[in-house]
């Protein structure tokens, strides 16, 4: 199997083009381990150390990077794919309902680009950016432009709760494309230390479990 690689105008984003199909329809954006969860390949993927986010495509498969030279990624990214196709998991475990909704590769972009004018929103106590602490769950964009954000706070009743949502609202509504966004807050599932980035993790001293 031979896999390329494809840059991109972003220096910390690469495409990746397995030669076969990756989603029938659409793509999907994944932008922490816990979303992963519904992915076997998207799993396989944010263990190696370094991935920030992704977006599966018909195919191709576009990963950020939150930290590592791309030299010393490519292989463990390139051995995580193989490993997935040759094993002949499902790239998604639960297709039906996952795919019922496919958005455009510029939603998908859309997507990305929230995510990333997320990272200039700050936890002020903990002084960290609220998308590698883990507390943006999910970001959609319909095709009206309206961005909705599904986030939580380290806990119930946090003293930051409306700072954070109305920076996170700020900040998505920011971005070119997007007419209106809002935020929707909730506690299901409960925010813990594992929905950090692996960066996160290193830079509050939390060990990340010997992951590659």
């Amino acid at each position: 199997m031979f896999i390329q690689t494809e840059a991109t105008s972003d220096p910390a984003r690469l495409t990746f083009l397995p030669g076969r199909a990756v989603l029938p329809h659409g793509t999907l954006t994944i932008n922490d381990r816990a979303a992963a969860a519904r992915s076997p390949l998207a799993a396989r993927l944010f263990d190696v150390r370094g991935v920030a986010a992704l977006a599966l495509g018909p195919d191709y498969i576009t990963i950020t990077k939150e930290s590592g030279d791309w030299q010393h990624l490519k292989p463990a990214l390139l051995g995580a794919m193989m490993e997935h196709f040759l094993s002949g998991a499902p790239v998604l475990s639960e297709p039906a309902h996952a795919a019922a909704a496919p958005v455009s590769e510029a939603t998908g972009k859309l997507v990305e680009e929230i995510t990333q004018a997320l990272r200039h929103v700050i936890d002020p106590e903990l002084g960290y950016n609220i998308v590698d602490l883990g507390l943006i769950y999910h970001v959609d964009v319909d095709t009206d432009g309206l961005a909705t954000v599904t986030m939580t706070t380290t806990s119930p009743g946090c003293p930051a709760t409306g700072y954070l949502s109305d920076g996170a609202r700020e900040r998505a509504a920011s971005v070119a494309g997007i007419s209106r966004a809002e935020v929707k807050l909730t506690y299901e599932p409960r925010w813990s230390t594992e929905l950090m980035s692996d960066g996160a993790k290193a830079h509050f001293g939390i060990s990340t479990g010997g992951r590659r």
